[in-house]
């Protein structure tokens, strides 16, 4: 055997020792975990909700419709504050978190969403 193929053999031994001592310090990353036995590739710590799925989507739904509004609401306070934050609601309209008709500005409801040709 080359002196390349013990080397190579040693440092894979090494990348192995290394891993395991930035899991101790704590600055292992993500892949060295799953890689070395520090974690699982599965998410085991989120609990199962207790709804049925249609109360569970209609509920995550509302939420962000919520969330929606009242972000809605606080850039409108903001711009009669006189503040500037008519950016901040184009952006939200861009990434269709809201949605215009005319003149009026309002939030986008994720269980509704506006038909084509609303959002202008």
């Amino acid at each position: 055997m080359g002196i390349f193929g013990i080397a190579k053999k040693g440092f894979g031994m090494l990348g192995k020792s290394m891993a395991k001592n930035r899991m101790v310090r704590g600055t292992s990353t993500r892949a060295d975990r799953i890689k070395h036995g520090g974690r699982s590739p599965d998410i085991k710590s989120v609990k199962r909700t207790k709804l049925s799925k249609e109360k569970s989507i209609t509920k995550g739904k509302d939420h962000f419709y919520l969330k929606n509004i009242r972000e809605m609401n606080k850039h409108k306070a903001a711009i009669e504050a006189g503040e500037k934050a008519k950016k901040k609601i184009k952006r939200m309209k861009d990434t269709k978190r809201a949605y215009s008709i005319g003149d009026y500005s309002a939030a986008a409801d994720p269980s509704h969403p506006p038909k084509k040709g609303w959002d202008k």
